[in-house]
Order: structure tokens, then C-alpha cells, then sequence
């Protein structure tokens, strides 16, 4: 949002860096730019990295368990597996890209061991940290990140990277502000002032609003001497910041302190109705003012979200300031257990928004305030008073872990939660219902039986019936994944008369699509009627991932009845409503559905292209429920495609299918037009020269072109040109097709 000033030096020597070492740490003091310059850095090298610059912010993870899922999940992979780091490690063993990791001190030993761990397994992979100390990896380049530099005192020089950065930001915040030979000397004392740190000049900065250069040095030389939040013994920089945003603090209103400091307790950012919500400063039009003024003196940004929602945050120093003067007022379990129980509230919505025609609006908000519901979680198990609320939000989220490819997060927090609070009670009998369903669909079958007993147990103690059919579903999911089919559509068959008979929707549509499931997978007659049911219930509901969920069980089994007309139509349908949520587990089945209606129709060139976008859709994910649905239905499927077309010819179609991208295979799912590649290249090997068959083979065995480089000693540059000139002559689009072509031609 703001220009990008100096460093120019910094991003060179990055740059150089980064073509020698598979880690390079940027380190420095909080406000030093870090942050920004790890962004500019990866700005200027992403042509080297053809699989991409990725940027994982990891402020908001406070517990090291996550860092490993957050990485996965940033670059789109699900975190449905009980093995993260080898599904992490898998993806990225034959990709040639860039991670970027900021913010790593507050988890710098998982940070470390995850680095540690992926690099060895990887070719590459490179790895651009920002932290204030180094990982401590072996072969780990360290760049210290210095202030920018300061004007000479005996010129008075305002070309300098501090004066410019000041000067652009004052001009910024007040457009008739000018530097003129009258205030250079102050501009340039208040950058030696601020030892040149870069958030300590903009907050400077902001205040030549009100203040003309001269009282903005004078006030400056005031708080150095009198106020500091930290230790004396701080480094003599961490002081400095720390005196500039006491300052800024100052300037602050009573209630916009009181609000800066009680914000501090979010996470990932926050919108009105939350810090309405949580806040306490007076009345509502007293908090708006406060609010306002905290953007007006940018302690705030307020923007946009990913999905476009307007959301206040706030930079990490900032926050970092502010919770420990919340902590040192005594106020901060308070304003926490306000934040756990409006997390709850949102939570609790689940109930029947999951279900319901608000469905949408639900898996969205929880999305959007991911970090918020894990700082709620965390803070409830560190308190002993506040852990059956943590059992009580995890179990609420179950649909979210389930449908969102959170399935191991998930099992983490329900597992922490009922080790805290063992109260044999209803929240902790549905706390294990739900954690059997997960265990069952991680494969740890002996732990998902255990929890489906106590559960159960717990239940009938209770007299509770909607809680007993849960249980009972959770049974059925577990026959499933024993392998018996048959006792599984009996279990959740009866499961469904239950929970319509004791008022559960949830439940009975849940029972109602897994019976549709395992009686298609044993050609049950029975499945149609399961199918049907549910896409009335669904319908009745308005429901969205719950009715894509029908429509998938109707397609196929319309697909089974030989109406390939209305099979596509349905699954095209299901599509759509996946469409609507995030990361949604479905989607995949319901591209591998189209796929074995091409097959019935007897295209089959689409049909394994289809199946190849499947794979793309469930890229990453080891959820075995989803996978053995689509095997147990759809193998014998494949086997015969791939009988009738050949075994090279089917692996042209389904590469071509797999090197699509996300957005790419769900429009060919959607659309019978064929995707922007061919299925089957006629080119053989002697277009290429000789380099360019070099280069091809490398590509298959699964090289970047850092390696390349280094194998045929030629500059990554001149790897890339032969790339491109590959990817021209055999009309490709990616370096998948050319490793199958690779492969197909035996080079």
C-alpha cells in the first residue's frame, strides 16, 4: 500500500544469496522491514522459481504444532492427514520454488526443525526466513537486516534512505507537508534520532500532522529520555522503537489506548462487530470514535479481506506493545474469555447453519476468523476453568474441520480438550462422537473405536437421543473404514430413522448420504432411495455443501442407471454448490463422477482427462474417507478406460487432465470443451536439439533449473531459455507435460 524505499543493496545481496544457499534468514530488530523486504526480494526473483514465490505469514501462529499445517494449507495443500510433514515433503520434492516464512522468532524451533526436515528431501526448494535471530540450520546464510542510513550530520542531506522514507510518509499523511532548507537539519536529526528503524520513521511520521518537524524532535528527545517499555538492558535500538510507539501511544486518547490495548488480544485481524463485541470502552459511539481514531493515526489498517470483507489489523510490534501494557493493567484474562465467547457464539451458529440456507455465510465467517478460534482455543486449555469451553468449540467446528480439510487440527484440539476436561458429560460425549469420525477418516481405527464407546456410554447415561445418534453415526463411518460395507449402510440406515425421529437434521442428512454411499458401493438397491431422501431433506433446508453432497449421491447413482444425461446435470449441480465454500473435500468426487459418466457415454479421451483433474482437485490430501468412496466406486472404471485407450495413450489424457490448474480442471469438469493442451503429442524427440533433450530429461528426473544449471554448467538464465523453447516447440504449458512426454519417449 506504501512505496517500497532504499534497501536496494539489501535485495541484491539477497539475491546473490539465495543462488548459493537453500536458507537465507533475514534478521534484525522488530520495525527494521524485514517483513517488506523479504516481499520486495521475492518480487525480484520469482522468474527464477517457476513453481512460484510463496509467502506464509506466521504472526498469528502462536502454537509451533501449527507451523507445518500452515505451510501446507498456504500452498493449497489439506491438512486431512495424520503425516503432514511427508504429504508437505511429497509436494515439494520435484518443485522449483521459493517459501518465504515471516515471522518466525515467536516459533523459531519449529520453524528450524521444519527446515531442517524439508530441504534435504527437496532439490528445489528454497527457503527465505525472517526472524530476529537466525533458525540455527545447518548450511543457513544469515542476512542482518541494518536500519536504513541516516543523514551525515556535517551535510544535512535529506538523499539518504531514512530522510527519504520520512519525508515520503509525512508527505503521505499530510499532502501540504514540504521539506524545505528550513526544516532539512530537523528532519535529518530526527532520523539519527530513530537510528534510521523504518516503523519507528513512518510513526514519526504521522505525527507532522499535528506537530511541525521541530516539535516532533523535541517530543522525541523527551520520550527517549523518559519512557521505555522495555527492559534498560535492551538492545539500544529495541529501546528506540519501543519509545517511538510509546510516543504515539501518548498522543492517543484515554479510550483509544484503552481499545489499542484490548485489541491486541486478536488474531489474523477482526471486523466491527467483533471489537464491538469484546471491547470495553464505554458506549458504542465512544468505541466507533476510538476505533476511527486508531486508523486516523494508523495504529490500524483497515481494508479488505481475502474474500473482500472489511477487517481492522494491526502491525506485530504494535500488537506486541499493546498486550503487554494489557497484561501489565491486570485486564488481559478478561478481555480474553469476551474473545473466547464471542468465538463461541460464531461457533455455536454451527448448530444449525450447517444444515441450513445459511450454511455458506457460516463456513465463511469461521474461515475468515481461523486465527481467531485457535487463540480462543489455546488461551481456554491454558486456563483450567475455561477447558470445557475449549472442548465446546471444538466440537462445534467439527463440520469446518471436517468438510475444510482441517481434519488434524482438529483432532489436535478435541484431543487436547478432552484431556483437560474428563467430566463424563454431553459436551464431552459429543467431543468424542466427533472425534471418532476424524480418527476414522486419519485410518487410526483402534483410538476411533475407543471414543465411539465412551461416547455412546456417555450418552445413554444422559438419556441424551440426539447425542446417542451421533454417536451412532460415528459407528458407521468406523465400519466403513474397517472395510465392512454392509454393517456401515445398516448402521447409518437406521442412524438416519433416529435422528429424524429425535429432531436432528444434521445427523440425518449426514446418515442419509453416507447410506447413499455405501449402498452405491455395494450396488445396493437402496441407494437411490438414500440419495433421493436426501436431495428432498437438502432441498426442504436449502442447503448447500449438505445438498452438493445429494446431488453427487443422485448423479451417480443416475450414472448407475444409465441416464448419463441426468447423472451429469446433477454432478454439474453438486459442482456449483462445492463451488461455494473454501477448500471444500467434495469437489474431487464430483469431477470423478463426471469422469465415469464420460465413460458410459463412451468418451473416453475425457473421461481420463477427467480423472487426471480429479487428482489436481484433491491434490495434497490423504483423507481416506473421500479417496475410498471414489476408489470403491469408481477403479473398475479406470481399469477398463485404460484398457480401451492404451496405457500411453490413457497416461497423455489423464497428464494432460493433472497438469491443470484448480480454477482450470473444475471449468473442463464444467464445460464439455476439451482443456487449452493436448492429450496425446505427436511430437517426437528430434524436434528438440541436442541441449533441449538434455534439459527435457533433467525436467522428467524431476530437476529445477537451479539443478539443471548446475548439472550441464550453464547459467539459470540459459536454463530457462531452453525451457521455454521446449515448452514452444512441443506445445505445451507446463513442465508436468514435458516429464510425461519425458517418460512416454524414454529419453
Amino acid at each position: 500500500m506504501t512505496s517500497f524505499v532504499g534497501r536496494d543493496d539489501d535485495v541484491a545481496a539477497a539475491r546473490k544469496l539465495l543462488g548459493g544457499t537453500r536458507l537465507l534468514t533475514l534478521t534484525g530488530v522488530g520495525g527494521v522491514g524485514k517483513t517488506r523486504l523479504s516481499r520486495r526480494v521475492g518480487e525480484a526473483v520469482q522468474r527464477v522459481f517457476p513453481d512460484g514465490v510463496w509467502l506464509v505469514e506466521l504472526a498469528h501462529v502462536s502454537d509451533p504444532n501449527l507451523v507445518t499445517a500452515t505451510v501446507a494449507r498456504e500452498l493449497g495443500l489439506r491438512d486431512d492427514t495424520s503425516a503432514p510433514l511427508a504429504v508437505l515433503t511429497d509436494f515439494l520434492a520435484d518443485r522449483d520454488l521459493l517459501l518465504i516464512l515471516d515471522n518466525c522468532e515467536h516459533v523459531i524451533d519449529a520453524c528450524a526443525a521444519l527446515a531442517d526436515r524439508i530441504i534435504p528431501a527437496t532439490t528445489g526448494l528454497r527457503i527465505l526466513a525472517t526472524s530476529r535471530e537466525p533458525l540455527g540450520v545447518p548450511g543457513e546464510q544469515v542476512l542482518p537486516v541494518a536500519p536504513l542510513s541516516v543523514p551525515d550530520p556535517a551535510s544535512g542531506d535529506l538523499d539518504s534512505p531514512a530522510a527519504r522514507l520520512l519525508v515520503d510518509r509525512a508527505t503521505a499523511a499530510d499532502p501540504a507537508f514540504r521539506k524545505t532548507p528550513a526544516n532539512a537539519a530537523t528532519l535529518a536529526a530526527i532520523c539519527r534520532r530513530l537510528d534510521g528503524i523504518p516503523l519507528a520513521l513512518e510513526l514519526a511520521a504521522l505525527r507532522m500532522r499535528m506537530f511541525t518537524p521541530d516539535q516532533v524532535l523535541t517530543r522525541l528527545d523527551d520520550a527517549m529520555g523518559l519512557l521505555t517499555t522495555g527492559p534498560r538492558t535492551a538492545p539500544h535500538r529495541q529501546q528506540t522503537l519501543a519509545s517511538a510507539i510509546r510516543w504515539s501511544y501518548d498522543l492517543c486518547t484515554p479510550d483509544e489506548q484503552r481499545l489499542w490495548e484490548q485489541l491486541s488480544v486478536f488474531a489474523g485481524g477482526f471486523d466491527l462487530d467483533a471489537a464491538e463485541a469484546v471491547c470495553l470502552v464505554g458506549s458504542p459511539s465512544a468505541l466507533l470514535a476510538a476505533l476511527t481514531g486508531l486508523v486516523e493515526k494508523s495504529v490500524l489498517a483497515y481494508g479488505p479481506g481475502a474474500d473482500g470483507a472489511g477487517r481492522y489489523s494491526m502491525l506485530e510490534p504494535l500488537r506486541q506493545f499493546a498486550r503487554d501494557l494489557l497484561r501489565a493493567r491486570g485486564d488481559e484474562d478478561a478481555v480474553r474469555v469476551g474473545h473466547r465467547e464471542y468465538y463461541y457464539r460464531l461457533a455455536r451458529r454451527g448448530r444449525t447453519d450447517y444444515w441450513s440456507a445459511t450454511d455458506v455465510d457460516w463456513f465463511r465467517d469461521v474461515a475468515r476468523e481461523h486465527a481467531n478460534f485457535r487463540a480462543a482455543l489455546q488461551f481456554s486449555l491454558a486456563d483450567p476453568a475455561g477447558a470445557r469451553r475449549a472442548l465446546e468449540i471444538a466440537t462445534e467446528l467439527w463440520p469446518f474441520w471436517e468438510h475444510c480439510h482441517f481434519l488434524l487440527e482438529g483432532y489436535r484440539w478435541l484431543s487436547e480438550a478432552l484431556a483437560e476436561d474428563t467430566e463424563r458429560s454431553v459436551d464431552r460425549a459429543r467431543a468424542l462422537a466427533a472425534s471418532s469420525v476424524i480418527a476414522a477418516m486419519l485410518s487410526d481405527t483402534e483410538t476411533a473405536t475407543d471414543f465411539v464407546r465412551a461416547s455412546a456410554e456417555i450418552a445413554a447415561e444422559s438419556g441424551s437421543a440426539q447425542v446417542l445418534v451421533e454417536a451412532e453415526m460415528a459407528r458407521a463411518v468406523l465400519a466403513f473404514g474397517a472395510g465392512d460395507l454392509r454393517a456401515a449402510l445398516d448402521i447409518a440406515v437406521a442412524s438416519s430413522v433416529s435422528a429424524r425421529d429425535c429432531a436432528h437434521p444434521r445427523v440425518e442428512m449426514e446418515s442419509l448420504a453416507f447410506a447413499a454411499v455405501c449402498a452405491l458401493a455395494l450396488d445396493d438397491p437402496v441407494a437411490g432411495a438414500m440419495a433421493e431422501g436426501l436431495l428432498a431433506l437438502t432441498t426442504e433446508h436449502d442447503s448447500h455443501l449438505l445438498g452438493g453432497l445429494a446431488y453427487w449421491a443422485v448423479g451417480t447413482q443416475r450414472w448407475r442407471d444409465g441416464d448419463q444425461e441426468g447423472a451429469v446435470a446433477a454432478l454439474r449441480r453438486s459442482i456449483e454448490l462445492f463451488q461455494l465454500f473454501d477448500r471444500c473435500a467434495w469437489l474431487a468426487t464430483s469431477v470423478d463422477g463426471l469422469a465415469w459418466a464420460a465413460a458410459a457415454d463412451g468418451d473416453l479421451v475425457r473421461a481420463a482427462r477427467l480423472m487426471g483433474a480429479a487428482s489436481t482437485v484433491r491434490q495434497g490430501s490423504s483423507q481416506r474417507l473421500a479417496h475410498a468412496m471414489t476408489q470403491l466406486i469408481g477403479q473398475r472404471v479406470r481399469d477398463r478406460v485404460q484398457a480401451a485407450l492404451g496405457e500411453q495413450e490413457f497416461g497423455a489424457c489423464f497428464d494432460a487432465g493433472a497438469s491443470l490448474t484448480l480454477d482450470d480442471a473444475v471449468d473442463y469438469a464444467m464445460d464439455s470443451s476439451p482443456p487449452p493442451i493436448a492429450a496425446v503429442e505427436p511430437v517426437g524427440p528430434g524436434v528438440l536439439t541436442r541441449r533441449e533433450r538434455d534439459v527435457a530429461r533433467l525436467i522428467g528426473l524431476g530437476y529445477g533449473n537451479r539443478r539443471i544449471g548446475q548439472e550441464l554448467v550453464i547459467s539459470i538464465r540459459t536454463a530457462e531459455s531452453h525451457v521455454d523453447h521446449i515448452l514452444t516447440k512441443l506445445g505445451f504449458t507446463s513442465r508436468t507435460q514435458i516429464a510425461a512426454w519425458v517418460n512416454r519417449n524414454t529419453l
